[in-house]
């Protein structure tokens, strides 16, 4: 609610819609723009299913690769090398040029915002996952082993509870990078979309339409964390609270 004033006060101040429209003037834009047609004869239920639809899967992708990459380094000394001498560089890649490599190579198509998300996320979840698995307490390892535990039970009881804190942070990361790098892939090269809306209006130089979805794609994002991360996460270390209790 105080963002929200300071944003009328600076726009009362400002008084100029073309530099910074007030609240009122976005809400009505968004609106207009859930209600009726956007310019490509597309409502905007239709630009926000499709950027959600790329960013699921993109964000399944890297984290699936990234998952298995990185227990692949835990469990192998030379895929733990190889990986290692290649990480950093792809830790390193600037997100904006990775997206254009990707339209470059793969033109203005689906697949140059997948494997822009997936060069730019896939890193640091495996890191993340390689960090996690190394970090497990063999000795625990070694009295299931010794108790001849069974694979089932030494997944859900021994390996998942302690990956689990690096595979919630590495998906909140993930996610959160996911959500930038394809708003950016839209903008740059990819057809309808919350980012490709971005570029239209700012082409058309409509601050109040920017600011519009750019508000859509924020309240998006919150809305995700809460209704969906947040509860997962919650019963996903249920067994935290419980034991503190």
């Amino acid at each position: 609610m105080l963002l929200i004033l300071l944003w009328w006060m600076a726009s009362e101040l400002v008084r100029d819609p073309d530099v910074l429209p007030g609240p009122v003037a976005i809400l009505r834009a968004i609106a207009i723009d859930l209600t009726t047609p956007g310019p490509e004869g597309k409502s905007a239920y239709f630009d926000i299913g499709i950027t959600l639809l790329r960013i699921f899967v993109a964000f399944f992708a890297a984290m699936v690769a990234g998952i298995g990459l990185g227990l692949a380094m835990a469990l192998n000394r030379i895929i733990q090398r190889s990986l290692l001498a290649v990480i950093p560089l792809a830790l390193t890649m600037p997100t904006i040029l990775m997206v254009f490599l990707a339209v470059l190579w793969f033109g203005y198509s689906e697949a140059g915002g997948l494997v822009a998300v997936m060069a730019v996320v896939t890193p640091y979840v495996t890191v993340n996952m390689y960090e996690g698995a190394s970090a497990m307490d063999k000795s625990l390892i070694d009295m299931a082993v010794a108790f001849k535990a069974r694979r089932p039970l030494l997944l859900r009881r021994l390996y998942l509870p302690q990956l689990m804190p690096y595979i919630c942070a590495a998906s909140r990361f993930g996610f959160g990078m996911t959500w930038k790098i394809v708003a950016l892939a839209e903008t740059f090269g990819l057809k309808y979309g919350i980012g490709y809306m971005f570029f239209f209006w700012f082409e058309q130089f409509d601050m109040t339409q920017v600011l519009a979805w750019v508000i859509m794609f924020v309240v998006l994002m919150l809305i995700l964390e809460h209704s969906v991360f947040a509860p997962l996460e919650r019963r996903a270390f249920a067994w935290r609270i419980s034991h503190a209790l």
